[in-house]
């Protein structure tokens, strides 16, 4: 029996955060309808192909964004046909959020696929019978297969934690190398035997007029002084993913990469701050070390005239030079994630709470409150 067809249809910004948000609606999706055979499409500029790792996903597409977006772009998507066809909910509800060539290639894109029974909006609720359920939050997981990892990490008895120096943004956000010392330091204290795998890229830390080979070599010299550290820069992505798995904790600050923490199974310790809250994935426990600033998280033009002063200036904007002060909480963060009895809704509790003792808006924190109400709404199913 053939089973009936979902397009999953997640073209949006270039960033691998919108990636992981397709992967989850397809989660969530299959959690509800488990004879489905799920179909995703994204942009092209984001590494699609590790959707193949999801076992829920049956096919992965991607399509370039632009203007003028055609028939002949969609490959063999274009001789398919789906009984069911969905959009990001923010495609129907803040279109003004997209830039104008993303915006229309979805305009394309919804008129030209016809879904035979329905087509919809995951996170929108639809009274139409038709319609497909969904179920949030639902866990999943990318299962990199061994033969595409090649850098292997002996494992030790001491804690592993995998670090995300920094995301792709020229701009100031993030830890200076000085406060990921601190930081590493403050752990090695606590937990001696601890290693830490340090990755990224080489070309994300480059100022202009900075040279590649140059910046790669004031990395090697951040990494080699941290003891424990190993350096993983500049390996591949698969091996990125490798690396992250096998750690016990992903330490990180705001990026879309490391929203692929928690789809691999390690948990994410979050140095929260800068314009984003972060997106919790695949029921997975997660920490967040939230700054005490109550314009955080701070989209939107809502940012302080001070931050908007160390971002002209390159300087960390303060949530992010301000991190010694959070060495405490970071630490009890760690102490919680390496328990294993530490659950997502531990994690959503302590986020609440967190935002409270920092002053931090809570109706800018809405996923805590979205969470609450599923718990509400899913009681005695």
């Amino acid at each position: 029996m053939n089973r009936r067809k979902l397009l999953i249809v997640w073209v949006h910004y270039p960033a691998v955060g919108h990636l992981v948000e397709a992967f989850e609606a397809a989660a969530n999706y299959y959690s509800a309808n488990k004879n489905l055979e799920i179909h995703v499409l994204v942009n092209s500029k984001v590494p699609h192909y590790i959707g193949n790792y999801c076992s829920m996903i049956h096919k992965m597409y991607a399509v370039d964004v632009k203007n003028n977006l055609k028939e002949s772009d969609l490959g063999t998507l274009s001789k398919m046909t789906f009984e069911y066809v969905v959009f990001p909910k923010s495609y129907k509800i803040t279109p003004s959020d997209f830039t104008s060539d993303i915006l229309e290639s979805n305009n394309f894109l919804i008129n030209y696929f016809k879904p035979t029974i329905w087509l919809g909006y995951s996170g929108i609720k639809d009274s139409n019978k038709n319609a497909l359920n969904e179920i949030d939050y639902s866990p999943f997981k990318l299962i990199v297969p061994e033969n595409k990892i090649d850098f292997k990490i002996k494992k030790n008895k001491g804690p592993i934690f995998a670090l995300i120096l920094k995301g792709s943004s020229n701009l100031s956000v993030w830890p200076s190398f000085n406060s990921w010392k601190l930081t590493c330091k403050a752990i090695k204290i606590k937990y001696p035997h601890a290693h830490f795998l340090i990755t990224g890229i080489s070309k994300a830390h480059l100022s202009v007029n900075e040279n590649v080979i140059h910046k790669k070599i004031k990395i090697d010299k951040f990494i080699n002084s941290i003891p424990g550290a190993i350096n993983c820069y500049d390996i591949g992505l698969d091996n990125q993913l490798g690396i992250i798995k096998d750690a016990d904790i992903l330490l990180s600050p705001h990026t879309g990469f490391a929203f692929l923490g928690p789809c691999l199974g390690t948990p994410w310790l979050a140095l929260s701050g800068g314009e984003w809250g972060e997106q919790m994935h695949a029921q997975k426990s997660f920490y967040n070390v939230l700054p005490s600033c109550k314009k955080y998280p701070c989209n939107r033009g809502n940012r302080k005239l001070e931050c908007n002063l160390r971002i002209k200036y390159n300087f960390p904007i303060k949530c992010m030079s301000k991190l010694s002060s959070k060495i405490p909480d970071l630490l009890i963060g760690v102490e919680k994630l390496l328990n294993e009895n530490y659950s997502f809704s531990d994690a959503f509790n302590d986020y609440q709470n967190s935002a409270i003792r920092n002053n931090v808006n809570l109706k800018r924190l809405w996923r805590i409150a979205a969470y609450k109400q599923h718990i509400t709404d899913t009681k005695g199913l």
